[in-house]
């Protein structure tokens, strides 16, 4: 099974080919604003290192978000378009694939945490129990405080951009906490390309209705909703 995973959820993306899970190579490529097509030719430059083209493609593995939304939206259609050629999809959000790669290590317990700018992260902790990997507590956004309230024993480590920005707010409420280097920041396509040919293939419906992971609104969405705030003292029943 020949698999391609994407990430565009990050300033710099990514993709990585694979064959049965054996990684045949990988790409970078940090032009956020066009993605699309920067996204297309790293991947028709891995395919012929292998002498593989896109009909070859069995799987396409997505990385949903969160993190930029113009990246996600890039990876959910460019996913689509290949499904609709007839690959399967497999798809999972930033933070999970982020955690991830600690569990093969022995970690028990993962904060995973996505800078999200404005002093603001992604984050979720992720807790392996009874042989799966659960999130104890749930995806979201919001300021690190918060996460860190959220959790009640010390994760074994904590892995992400969000990590590095909140390293010593970390350190201070868990001294006893790993904060996984700039190496290990961001959602790895080559480890997401190696597992996915053991993920379930999203039914054709769920990849028609499939939607990037955002968890909280885009800029311009909220200042559309300022906009239209009803003034103090209204009843905003409009």
């Amino acid at each position: 099974m020949v698999t391609i995973a994407i990430d565009t959820s990050h300033p710099v993306g990514t993709t990585a080919l694979a064959r049965d899970g054996v990684v045949l190579g990988e790409a970078r490529f940090d032009s956020p604003s066009s993605h699309l097509v920067e996204l297309s030719k790293a991947i028709e430059r891995l395919l012929a290192s292998s002498n593989l083209t896109m009909r070859d493609v069995d799987r396409i593995a997505v990385v949903l978000g969160p993190g930029s939304f113009t990246g996600v939206r890039i990876a959910v259609s460019f996913a689509k378009g290949l499904a609709a050629a007839g690959a399967q999809v497999v798809a999972m959000d930033s933070l999970r694939l982020l955690a991830l790669p600690f569990f093969d290590q022995g970690r028990a317990r993962v904060c995973a945490m996505i800078d999200a700018k404005r002093g603001e992260v992604y984050g979720a902790l992720f807790e392996r129990a009874s042989g799966s990997v659960e999130a104890v507590v749930a995806p979201s956004a919001g300021s690190a405080a918060k996460l860190l309230e959220a959790i009640a024993t010390a994760p074994d480590v904590f892995a992400g951009t969000g990590a590095l920005a909140h390293r010593d707010e970390i350190l201070a409420r868990f001294p006893r906490a790993e904060v996984a280097g700039e190496a290990r920041a961001n959602p790895s396509t080559t480890y997401f390309a190696s597992i996915a040919h053991h993920l379930p293939a999203l039914a054709r419906d769920a990849v028609r209705a499939l939607e990037p992971v955002y968890l909280r609104a885009s800029g311009a969405e909220r200042k559309r909703l300022r906009a239209h705030a009803p003034e103090p003292g209204a009843s905003g029943d409009d």
